[in-house]
């Protein structure tokens, strides 16, 4: 099933954790595209302005979730933020959606699960639609990026350990990962990115050079997940002292790109694009 960045078709906006949903819904919505939202966690923001097509499910109710979507004759679907798939045995599915995801027996391992959701949303005939290509407006590219000459030796520790850096993201394991000058210190797990700034210990006297790092993981599929980022990182990575974000080009969304690039603009933290 092609996989096309159309605005001629109805769209379902399915919304996971993340602050990007709204911004997408509004996006969507000025395209005359957006026929339905399905939120899988709180967003008071898009149930105040989009209350009438906004419906709150539960994943494990999938199965319904898709019946739902197919009764209004909508065909193509977006997804916006983490949408994590319980084990198989907590999913409300009939016996043939049960026995058609059971046999992929990655079912549990959440490096697999986006690709999983994926090919079952394709065998349930929904066109599933990247981020990346509907969201093209929101990517960062090189054209954002800002280096102040105070940072310029951290940039350049980090292009010098860009080989291993790239190693990391290639092992399908996390997102983000946060360097000190030439040493990694952490790298992303479950818990998200907010998480892992917060489980540095900035204050301490030999963490001058920190750098926070995202990318896309090696078989990161375009559709489900994509790396996003937004005003309320930055400002946690103010808060904490960072120096350096450094991002791939067409690899991330930035949520309230504007805003984000102001903050760069006029704070002690500069923004590398690769």
């Amino acid at each position: 099933m092609k996989n096309l960045a159309t605005f001629t078709n109805e769209i379902c906006l399915i919304a996971g954790s993340g602050s990007f949903a709204y911004e997408a819904a509004t996006f969507l919505n000025s395209k005359d595209t957006l026929k339905k939202i399905i939120l899988l966690s709180k967003n008071n923001n898009i149930k105040k302005d989009f209350k009438k097509i906004c419906f709150h499910y539960d994943i494990r109710d999938l199965e319904k979730i898709i019946t739902d979507i197919k009764k209004e004759n909508i065909q193509d679907i977006i997804i916006i933020g983490y949408v994590g798939l319980p084990p198989i045995n907590e999913i409300k599915l009939s016996l043939k959606s049960k026995f058609y995801l059971s046999k992929d027996f990655f079912l549990n391992n959440i490096n697999q699960q986006s690709l999983i959701l994926k090919k079952f949303l394709n065998n349930k005939k929904i066109n599933l639609l990247s981020q990346k290509k509907i969201f093209k407006r929101f990517l960062i590219n090189k054209n954002d990026q800002l280096i102040k000459k105070e940072h310029k030796s951290i940039v350049i520790k980090v292009l010098n350990n860009l080989s291993h850096i790239k190693k990391i993201f290639n092992l399908n394991i996390a997102q983000s990962l946060i360097m000190n000058g030439n040493r990694v210190l952490a790298i992303e797990d479950f818990k998200g990115t907010n998480n892992l700034i917060n489980r540095i210990d900035s204050n301490k006297s030999n963490y001058s050079e920190l750098t926070f790092i995202k990318s896309k993981k090696k078989h990161q599929i375009d559709e489900i997940d994509f790396p996003v980022i937004g005003s309320e990182t930055i400002d946690l990575l103010l808060v904490k002292k960072y120096k350096l974000i450094c991002l791939f080009s067409n690899q991330s969304i930035v949520s309230n790109k504007a805003t984000f690039l102001k903050h760069i603009k006029n704070s002690n933290i500069s923004l590398l694009v690769i």
